[in-house]
């Protein structure tokens, strides 16, 4: 198969993903809107401003029409311009590309810390209650522009990644590169890899990156772990409040599986490849592909998975039917979650 099937292939599942993300995002914050959760506090406010980001970095990469190529022992993370603009406003481009990114699952460590609290210290749930709850958001901008800008300042072109970057773009993928950016992970500096060592000042920002990655799952971890062990010690619940529980750690669950499967691992496996001088080519893009598609994928688990919200959805699709079916999950769940009692 020829390398150029991955321009069409990639430009093929962004367009499915921009559309199953809006259908999907829309979908979840309508429910999460319209339906009466006036008592579900900060969980709900959590939910929103997940769906809105995931739909914002969604359009982001549809504008920058991402590949992925390893050659050389380096990796390229491209973008492919719709129109001329500077390399500076090319590299600006992916630094807030990179940076969604990490936005994406620090948002998501920000959810399982809500959860721990509400289940197993519900006296810490004032910790994001009013402004506090800003800090809790501008703390998972501060990483995210973090990671950002360290994809912006550290990994500039040099004349061998230069090179290699014109030669494989025209003879893999016929594209002209004037019309193409990169950010070139290379862990050899200018010179042939045998001459000097290590890029040093790469090497730093990929520390960077698995530093925060680590903290983050770390985080999801733990306080993943520590719910699940709370949930499953309360004895004296109703049968109901148990469903409710394991409905909303389920999702979580799942929405750490995904991205996880979709993101972090086959990321993690490109970043590690160049340094094993492991050249996967165009097969790289398989990532591309994957991240295109987390962000529709990631919200149709709160609508499946979230009884009442499978329920509203379902009565929407069937033009009404069973209209009067019993909607106290949803009044269940935002007591629950706004008073800790999970």
């Amino acid at each position: 198969m020829s390398d150029r099937i991955w321009v069409e292939i990639t430009d093929v599942c962004g367009h499915i993903g921009f559309i199953l993300s809006t259908l999907a995002n829309f979908t979840v914050l309508t429910l999460l809107i319209v339906r009466p959760t006036k008592a579900l506090g900060t969980y709900k406010y959590l939910m929103i401003i997940f769906c809105i980001f995931s739909w914002f970095y969604t359009l982001v990469e549809t504008f920058m029409r991402p590949l992925i190529h390893m050659y050389d022992n380096t990796l390229f993370v491209m973008q492919r311009k719709r129109f001329q603009y500077s390399d500076l406003t090319a590299r600006t481009l992916s630094g807030i590309y990179c940076g969604c990114y990490a936005m994406s699952f620090t948002l998501i460590a920000v959810h399982f810390v809500y959860r721990y609290f509400a289940t197993c210290k519900p006296e810490n749930l004032r910790f994001f209650r009013g402004f506090k709850f800003v800090l809790w958001l501008l703390g998972a901008l501060s990483v995210a522009a973090f990671w950002g800008m360290v994809t912006f300042s550290l990994f500039a072109e040099n004349d061998r990644t230069r090179r290699s970057f014109h030669y494989f773009l025209k003879k893999s993928y016929d594209l002209d590169p004037s019309w193409v950016s990169n950010v070139p992970y290379s862990y050899w500096p200018a010179e042939e890899k045998g001459d000097v060592g290590l890029n040093y000042v790469n090497i730093l920002g990929i520390f960077q990156h698995g530093a925060i990655m680590t903290f983050s799952f770390s985080t999801v971890y733990y306080c993943g772990r520590q719910t699940h062990k709370t949930i499953k010690a309360h004895k004296g619940v109703s049968d109901r409040t148990r469903e409710l529980q394991n409905q909303l750690f389920n999702a979580l669950v799942l929405q750490t599986l995904i991205p996880t499967v979709m993101m972090y691992i086959p990321t993690t496996m490109l970043i590690v490849f160049p340094f094993l001088e492991l050249n996967v080519g165009c097969y790289g893009n398989i990532t591309t592909v994957t991240v295109q598609m987390y962000p529709g994928i990631d919200p149709l688990v709160l609508l499946f998975l979230i009884k009442d919200f499978r329920q509203t959805f379902l009565r929407i699709v069937c033009l009404g039917r069973d209209a009067k079916r019993n909607v106290s999950t949803t009044a269940m769940i935002s007591y629950q979650l706004s008073s800790g009692n999970v």
